[in-house]
């Protein structure tokens, strides 16, 4: 067997080689985004003067879920997607999100963007832990 000086020996270049097609089917597997995020406008309820945003982005099968309210100071807002609408919502949540902190939540759901949308969903954000029952703000995800 004829070794050539500089080269990588065979088994550490089929590593090699594996490492990188197995990180490629990784990164591939992970693509954030199939499309531009979807956002719709939080609806101010109960005077709590909070407004914002909420943003879904594709994350495979799965959603990524960020909500942004004003103002920020509220420390820790439970948040929920709920089965039903703004005007009439199911108590029972469909998918918990990371509490609103210092204004800002971010969560990936278990459930395919385009589902999130079909209809008959709603983000919808509490006052506090304490104080579950005052809706700060809400929004239909349609």
């Amino acid at each position: 067997m004829l070794a050539l000086t500089g080269l990588p020996q065979r088994p550490a270049l089929v590593r090699r080689f594996a490492l990188l097609a197995v990180g490629a089917t990784v990164l591939t597997a992970c693509n954030v985004s199939a499309g531009p995020p979807r956002t719709v406008t939080l609806t101010t309820l109960n005077g709590s003067g909070v407004v914002g945003t909420v943003s879904f982005s594709a994350v495979g099968e799965r959603t990524a879920v960020e909500v942004k309210v004003s103002p920020g100071g509220n420390l820790d807002m439970p948040a929920h997607i709920h089965p039903g609408t703004c005007d009439s919502l199911t108590p029972q949540p469909k998918y918990p999100l990371e509490n609103v902190r210092d204004g800002v939540s971010n969560t990936v759901v278990p459930a395919p963007i385009d589902d999130l949308f079909a209809g008959d969903l709603a983000v919808n954000i509490h006052k506090s832990n304490d104080d579950l029952r005052t809706y700060t703000a809400c929004v239909d995800i349609n």
